[in-house]
């Protein structure tokens, strides 16, 4: 085969694919604009098909669908399953979602370290809500050990992703805190960054 038929079958599997993307984001983007209007059947049609197919963002909000029952039954175990789907798909909002499912005992069991594994998997994805709960959930010891210099870290790195501040969210957990436990935090934090 010459170089121009494998450019020919390179450039046509590329458009193929590039195609059936933009034709997944098309439906995703129709059921959003249908959700944002209350249209939940619509949302359900066009986002089921790419849920099937693997799609996470479209695994993530049929989770929503089924968790506040617009257009289909309420059914927590459909919930959990497709925000499930999405986490292990390394979807960090679906990851923050199905911790904070653990945390609370909604539609699974209350499992603290459950949560901690799945809020702080979304954390690292760089999901700022994430960062914020993993940080709290240090500092308390919540499904973790409590290390406050890890507390610290997350808490001022939510406030870093949401362009705050540094210290914004953890003034009272500062004073909480030795040198070297400050120092440690910021040695984190540079670490998690890098």
């Amino acid at each position: 085969m010459d170089r121009l038929h494998k450019y020919i079958i390179t450039f046509t599997l590329t458009f193929y694919i590039v195609s059936l993307e933009s034709i997944a984001w098309a439906n995703f983007n129709t059921g959003l604009e249908a959700y944002q209007k209350g249209d939940y059947k619509t949302a359900y049609s066009e986002w089921l098909p790419e849920a099937e197919k693997g799609d996470p963002y479209a695994q993530h909000m049929m989770g929503f669908l089924y968790a506040s029952g617009r257009a289909v039954e309420l059914k927590p175990e459909q919930t959990v399953l497709w925000w499930r789907k999405a986490a292990h798909q390394g979807f960090a909002p679906a990851q923050y979602t199905l911790g904070s499912l653990y945390r609370q005992g909604l539609g699974v069991p209350h499992d603290p370290q459950k949560a901690a594994k799945w809020i702080e998997r979304a954390a690292d994805a760089g999901y700022p809500d994430a960062q914020y709960d993993i940080g709290v959930m240090y500092a308390t010891g919540e499904g973790v050990t409590k290390d406050l210099s890890t507390a610290y870290m997350w808490v001022d790195q939510a406030a870093d992703t949401k362009g705050l501040g540094p210290g914004t969210f953890w003034k009272n957990l500062d004073k909480l805190l030795t040198p070297a436990q400050r120092l440690e935090a910021e040695h984190l934090k540079k670490a998690w960054s890098e």
